[in-house]
């Protein structure tokens, strides 16, 4: 806070320099200019005098032109005759005005930032600055902008990549998809752009992948660098179509090659788990007994009831739907090797439906329970 006065301070002094001396200046060149026209009348009188003597003028002319020169050098010079007199007003004002910077300035100023100034507030980071900035009002007047520069050059292949994202933000899907199209076409394909195309067909068919956008994403996933948007969407596209051991292969490659810090794994194990199709655990009733217990001994009672429902799958069965409550219940409470042999339990169960065995693959990918370091 100290600091901050200290630069307050240097401010206002640089403030008032400047204006200290720009009025400095003013008087020198108001003193500087009455003293040149002083000189300037005395010359013409002389010079009336020299004409009046050589006859080059006569007497009323003369003393008619030094009645003018006179009256001109009287108001140059002031009643006193000091060719600094005139300025002395002039002079008085710019005291006063000095006076005001000197002190009115900085009292105002000090006096205004107490009044509605909060120095105790703290400084907002440079992201709480910019964050929220680009509103839905900000991002129409954006896509205007680009809109009239992109009227006037159509074939500005860069113009349409920067409008077609703001086209999503703004709910505009079927634009983007053009936008996106156009990009293409002028700028060439690559796999983020094909992605994002296919992306925004699928947004403007209400989640449905079409076969345009399935052909925009096929195009996406081809090369040394796939694009993981493309096979995501992809894997969505086969489940559309009934192919759920295609959609979970897909994602299971996903996670297979991602780094263990690649910030879709989650994206890409929640989709998984989607597609499992697990049923929801049965929980506990809120009943004033359950309530009065202490949050021990309530996962003592889930850990209980999880136990049960192994026990009797192991003993007497059921369907798919109950073993994959199982397994998601195992790695909820941490149980990671009771939840594989459950999966593993499972998966011989079910050898003979595909569709069983794809959820229970899913579910073992979304969770965890496969894969390096599984």
């Amino acid at each position: 806070m100290t600091a901050l006065w200290i630069i307050f301070a240097a401010m206002t002094a640089a403030a008032v320099f400047v204006v200290l001396a720009t009025l400095a200046r003013g008087r020198t060149a108001a003193v500087d200019a009455s003293e040149a026209d002083v000189a300037v009348y005395r010359d013409q009188l002389d010079e009336i005098a020299r004409d009046r003597d050589r006859g080059l003028i006569g007497a009323a002319e003369a003393d008619s032109a030094r009645a003018e020169v006179a009256r001109r050098l009287f108001a140059a010079t002031g009643r006193d005759g000091e060719p600094g007199s005139r300025a002395d007003g002039a002079t008085a004002r710019r005291r006063i005005a000095a006076v005001v910077a000197l002190v009115g300035v900085p009292l105002i100023a000090l006096g205004g930032y107490a009044a509605i100034g909060q120095p105790e507030m703290p400084d907002m980071p440079l992201a709480g600055r910019t964050s929220g900035k680009l509103d839905a009002s900000n991002l129409q007047d954006l896509a205007t902008r680009v809109e009239a520069a992109l009227a006037k050059n159509p074939s500005d292949g860069r113009g349409w990549a920067a409008v077609a994202p703001i086209y999503m933000r703004l709910d505009r899907p079927d634009e983007a998809a053009q936008a996106f199209a156009n990009a293409i076409r002028l700028l060439g394909s690559t796999p983020e752009r094909e992605a994002d195309r296919g992306e925004a067909l699928i947004a403007a068919a209400d989640g449905v992948v079409t076969a345009d956008a399935r052909q925009a994403l096929e195009r996406s996933v081809q090369g040394e660098e796939p694009s993981v948007k493309g096979a995501f969407y992809l894997a969505r596209g086969a489940w559309q179509d009934g192919d759920l051991k295609g959609a979970v292969a897909r994602l299971k490659a996903l996670l297979d090659k991602a780094p263990a810090d690649a910030p879709y794994r989650d994206a890409v194990k929640d989709e998984l788990q989607r597609l499992a199709e697990v049923p929801a655990m049965p929980m506990p009733e809120a009943t004033p007994d359950v309530a009065k217990k202490t949050p021990e001994e309530r996962a003592a009672m889930i850990r209980s009831m999880v136990d049960g429902l192994g026990d009797r799958l192991a003993a007497q069965g059921g369907d798919v739907g109950e073993w994959l409550r199982l397994v998601r219940a195992r790695a909820a409470l941490g149980d990671a090797a009771k939840a594989k042999a459950d999966l593993n339990a499972a998966r011989a169960k079910f050898s003979g439906d595909v569709r069983a065995a794809a959820r229970l693959d899913a579910l073992a990918a979304g969770l965890g329970l496969e894969g390096p370091g599984a």
